[in-house]
């Protein structure tokens, strides 16, 4: 992985800067061009090219980007991922129990944190929505079944292995199996 470019690191680097390196985050490609003296034609020719290559992403149809994971490890940036893998249980009662409630919470939370970072089909993106909401519709109950939930989390634990980020895959496999 190379940037053809001493201009388009600059770029690439000054939207680093910009998002403090949060892949989830974004800012317009017209600040990130005029913080480095480039007209708006200039910026948004590098802003694509640089998502072209996959860098930086699209986020907004205005012109909003962000920086990919790619972004970061071309700049040499290392990644040091928050401990999503600590042991998670649900309970082993027929009812979810009150830890076993904010585990699920916290996993939910994360994969749909995740969705957008992953590349699927419509298709796989569909499955995993639904999943998602089977297990939600199911904490609406008063006595949540822990059965049921754990069928839910067997089924997006099924495609995180495919496709997923690995500690989530792990987390997930650590809330089935509890």
């Amino acid at each position: 992985m190379n940037i053809d470019k001493p201009e388009a690191k600059a770029f690439l680097f000054e939207l680093y800067t910009q998002t403090n390196g949060d892949i989830n985050k974004q800012v317009s490609t017209d600040d990130v061009g005029t913080s480095l003296g480039l007209e708006k034609t200039e910026s948004g020719a590098m802003a694509e090219d640089l998502i072209i290559q996959g860098y930086a992403e699209l986020k907004t149809l205005s012109g909003g980007i962000g920086i990919t994971l790619k972004g970061l490890e071309v700049l040499n940036i290392k990644i040091v991922p928050e401990s999503k893998t600590e042991t998670l249980t649900l309970g082993i009662g027929s009812v979810i129990e009150d830890q076993g409630e904010k585990n699920l919470e916290k996993i939910i939370q994360d994969i749909k944190d995740s969705l957008s970072l992953l590349k699927l089909t419509y298709a796989q993106q569909e499955e995993l929505v639904i999943d998602i909401k089977t297990i939600e519709i199911q904490m609406l109950s008063p006595c949540p079944k822990t059965k049921i939930i754990r069928e839910g989390l067997r089924s997006l634990h099924k495609n995180f292995a495919a496709f997923g980020p690995k500690d989530l895959s792990k987390a997930l496999n650590s809330l089935i199996i509890s």
